[in-house]
């Protein structure tokens, strides 16, 4: 009887200490899963000791067939326990990073294989589990999203096995220049894609099991400028409020570019946006937010909603006024819509303006 009356106990008290963040808008649940990914191929050019380049990556995808029902489905915490653990500290916290948890169910099958597959990178020293907000929401529209750690970039990267490497870990990372960090970014991407195409990969995907070759499926898209210079494999970028990088300034691409930016941040006072803009030949937007700052493009205003901004200190300040719910339907409306124009062959209406009263905080600045 003592046993019974515990267990219900534990439970509630389980579900207490759960932060959820805000419910997916779109039409299908979202799964996601973990991998490691070792480039014995090439040296970390930024590890204190010789070893191969070795990656973490998130993936968020439709899941549970047509139903937004899954089975079981245990909710993702947004950070794995060092990672949480080391942010509590960054703030002076005690168990509250750790209380914020996805809507994406932990390990639950890819349903939809053949889905488009959009590449996210994170912000120069930041995760890419400041970004698993934004790539839940647009998964639950119909995509398939990988987001990559970039060990030694970024602030902190914990592996499935617990191991966690931080950026102040290596000198070499302390030291490198913008242009060094751009090319292991562009490296570390390329090898994502290969390692997709790879059956033993493949077969650590739930759902998967090294039945489905990525081969066969349509062309991976990212997002980012310089790879679709890189590798014709990517097809189409977006950036978030980053500035440009690399020869692709000088150079360009003719591939289909968008740019949401900051208010107040535009190709006329970012010299790095003003040189590369007349260069991107291919179809391109540029959207500005109001009132939002650059770390709005995170899911830190999320956080901010949820915790408070004094709970996070300075990675609750400066986020803007709009609420982070409002924040990530706008992402996934305006990458949605771009996206489903360009690697779906259709929609994309609100690329012409149709639907823009809907989301008075953004202008349209320029477009080709």
């Amino acid at each position: 009887m003592r046993q019974s009356i515990l267990a219900p106990l534990a439970l509630a008290l389980e579900a207490r200490t759960k932060v959820l963040v805000p419910e997916l808008t779109g039409p299908y649940q979202v799964g996601t899963t973990v991998l490691e990914l070792v480039d014995y191929s090439r040296q970390d050019p930024f590890a204190p000791t010789p070893q191969p380049r070795d990656l973490v990556v998130s993936l968020f995808y439709p899941t549970g067939g047509h139903s937004k029902h899954v089975k079981n489905c245990s909710l993702a915490p947004q950070f794995p326990p060092g990672t949480a653990a080391a942010l509590d500290m960054l703030i002076n916290q005690t168990a509250v990073v750790e209380s914020l948890t996805t809507r994406s169910c932990n390990n639950s099958p890819l349903s939809w294989p053949d889905l488009p597959l959009l590449l996210v990178g994170p912000g120069l020293g930041t995760t890419r589990l400041l970004y698993s907000d934004i790539a839940e929401e647009l998964a639950s529209y119909g995509w398939n999203l990988v987001t990559i750690d970039h060990p030694y970039d970024s602030l902190v990267v914990e592996y499935p096995d617990g191991r966690l490497v931080l950026a102040s870990d290596s000198p070499n990372a302390a030291n490198a220049t913008l242009e060094q960090y751009l090319d292991v970014r562009v490296k570390d991407t390329i090898f994502v894609l290969d390692s997709l195409a790879n059956s033993s990969v493949v077969s650590q995907i739930p759902g998967l099991g090294g039945s489905y070759s990525p081969r066969n499926s349509p062309k991976p898209k990212l997002k980012t400028a310089k790879l679709l210079k890189d590798d014709k494999r990517f097809f189409a970028g977006s950036d978030l409020d980053g500035g440009v990088y690399g020869d692709v300034v000088q150079e360009g691409t003719d591939s289909p570019f968008l740019y949401m930016r900051a208010q107040n941040h535009t190709h006329i006072d970012d010299p790095t946006w003003a040189e590369a803009w007349p260069n991107l030949r291919g179809f391109k937007r540029e959207y500005s937010v109001n009132d939002t700052t650059h770390g709005s493009f995170t899911d830190l205003p999320v956080f901010r909603d949820l915790l408070g901004e004094d709970t996070l200190g300075v990675y609750g300040q400066n986020l803007g006024s709009n609420t982070g719910a409002r924040l990530l339907k706008i992402q996934a409306a305006f990458l949605g819509a771009f996206f489903d124009r360009f690697l779906k062959g259709r929609g994309g209406d609100l690329l012409d303006g149709k639907g823009m009263s809907n989301w008075p905080e953004v202008t349209l600045e320029l477009e080709n």
